[in-house]
């Protein structure tokens, strides 16, 4: 086990701060996340250095389509989740603690390799990567383990992505500035009570973090998977692209298509017409780059520039097919593109 860096002592307690839960966690006890312990009333990281994930994945599958395009980034993971989400797609890394998985917990985590910085960092050169990404859980239940990989990847001119679900404080996105380049982040719903019942947290806190990433120069992309019954509405999906404009017309925004999983699977694949609707709300919201995600729909995953509306990149998939960014502007009229280029 490891110490985690942010933290208040208190009567009884000690206080996390590392994610929004801010939770005052008593002897002997866990987290919302059960990845932190207080142990002699010191917290400490008890899944540090234990990857459940390591793969070479596209950047462009984070998802990140204006972030060094065409380029690999090298993936990890810990186990656990600050969030229990009905339709989580990585239930098996990120929900085993809540559905018995690893209980007890440390019992199950002392024979487990536990995989050096380093490690990390050698792997991401030796597979081409130029960037690390902390993922497919979230990165704030392996936080302090994050920032010692991130300071290692920036020494060896590696970029550093969160994906992630936004869920953070003050004190854990200063602790990242300078650190973190980029990060794609969840605004699941635009209403407290869809977060509290679908994902065991709040609104707020997930619209401040997106404010103080951005304020920090992180290169920001959001997601918003797109579900009927919960935030399929044009009032809904209006309220969060309008959000988006308020921080940089220029973020772009992935609407993503929602499949049955977990424990969502009496739920509806979300219709193509659905995606469509969403896509052209956000346009007359004034976004400058929208993209569809997980669905075929020809030219909803191109980048085209918002002066002379001619082709920037045209994808396929996570192929970049053609790139007519250059230097970080279009190639035919010199418009400054959003992002991070080559």
């Amino acid at each position: 086990m490891v110490a985690i860096r942010l933290f208040k002592k208190g009567d009884g307690f000690v206080q996390c701060l590392i994610c929004a839960h801010k939770c005052r966690i008593k002897e002997d006890k866990l987290g919302v996340c059960k990845t932190v312990l207080n142990k002699g009333g010191e917290l400490y990281s008890i899944n540090y250095g234990i990857l459940v994930a390591q793969s070479v994945d596209p950047v462009e599958k984070k998802p990140l389509f204006h972030f060094l395009p065409g380029t690999f980034s090298y993936s990890i993971a810990s186990p656990g989740c600050n969030f229990r989400c009905l339709g989580c797609q990585n239930a098996d890394i990120s929900q085993s603690y809540r559905d018995g998985g690893y209980k007890p917990y440390l019992e199950y985590f002392k024979g487990l390799k536990r995989t050096p910085p380093e490690e990390v960092v050698e792997s991401a050169i030796k597979a081409n990567c130029r960037s690390i990404s902390y993922t497919y859980t979230d990165p704030a239940v392996f936080f302090d383990y994050s920032l010692d990989v991130m300071e290692l990847a920036h020494k060896n001119g590696l970029k550093n992505v969160f994906v992630t679900n936004g869920y953070y404080t003050e004190e854990s996105v200063a602790a990242v500035k300078g650190l973190l380049d980029a990060a794609n982040i969840d605004i699941k719903f635009f209403n407290d009570s869809s977060y509290r019942r679908i994902c065991g947290g709040r609104l707020e806190p997930v619209l401040e973090a997106v404010k103080m990433f951005h304020e920090n120069g992180v290169h920001l992309e959001l997601t918003t998977l797109l579900i009927d019954e919960y935030n399929n509405t044009p009032k809904e999906v209006k309220d969060i692209a309008d959000f988006i404009v308020s921080v940089s017309p220029d973020l772009p925004w992935h609407i993503s298509r929602f499949f049955p999983l977990y424990k969502m699977k009496d739920g509806q694949v979300t219709q193509q017409e659905s995606i469509i609707n969403a896509y052209n709300i956000g346009k007359d919201a004034g976004l400058k780059y929208i993209y569809a995600g997980n669905i075929r729909l020809n030219g909803y995953e191109d980048a085209v520039c918002p002066s002379c509306k001619k082709l920037l990149i045209k994808r396929r998939g996570y192929s970049i097919l053609e790139n007519n960014v250059i230097n970080g502007n279009c190639k035919f009229c010199g418009y400054k593109i959003y992002g991070v280029f080559e």
